[in-house]
């Protein structure tokens, strides 16, 4: 997966928590900025297009500061049994993040985050209750 696919997805994924929207690239480009990593939008357009195909370490890591993945993520090809495990992981909870936002299910996560493993094993035991009262099939994975 190129640096242009993996920001793409960032940029479908992770959301503005103010609309529920997905970030444009000026709204990406100022909260970066802000943070002290200076980049601009056009920049940040020439990542995703893929005419720009690196990026500095320090842009690399305000880019992945502002979206709450690894540094290495965007700067890593996934070349090595290591490398592709990276970005395995971190696809893994971008899809769980996704699933999460576009269901509207976050705040459900984020308070069950609170809870002991008693607390959440009983969540997970509730969720099974009202799924199976629904009609729908007991989950037999771990997500």
């Amino acid at each position: 997966m190129s640096l242009a696919e993996r920001l793409t997805r960032l940029f479908r994924v992770v959301v503005n928590p103010e609309d529920r929207e997905p970030y444009s690239l000026r709204e990406a480009a100022e909260a970066i900025s802000a943070r002290g990593t200076p980049i601009t939008d056009a920049y940040l357009s020439q990542l995703r297009t893929g005419e720009r195909k690196t990026l500095s370490l320090a842009k690399a890591m305000g880019i992945a500061r502002f979206f709450g993945v690894p540094v290495e993520y965007l700067s890593v090809e996934d070349d090595t049994p290591e490398q592709a495990a990276l970005v395995a992981r971190v696809e893994s909870q971008l899809d769980l993040l996704g699933a999460i936002l576009r269901t509207g299910t976050q705040q459900i996560a984020l308070r069950s985050a609170e809870l002991s493993p008693e607390g959440r094993k009983k969540i997970a035991r509730l969720i099974e209750e009202t799924r199976s009262e629904e009609g729908l099939p007991a989950r037999t994975d771990d997500r």
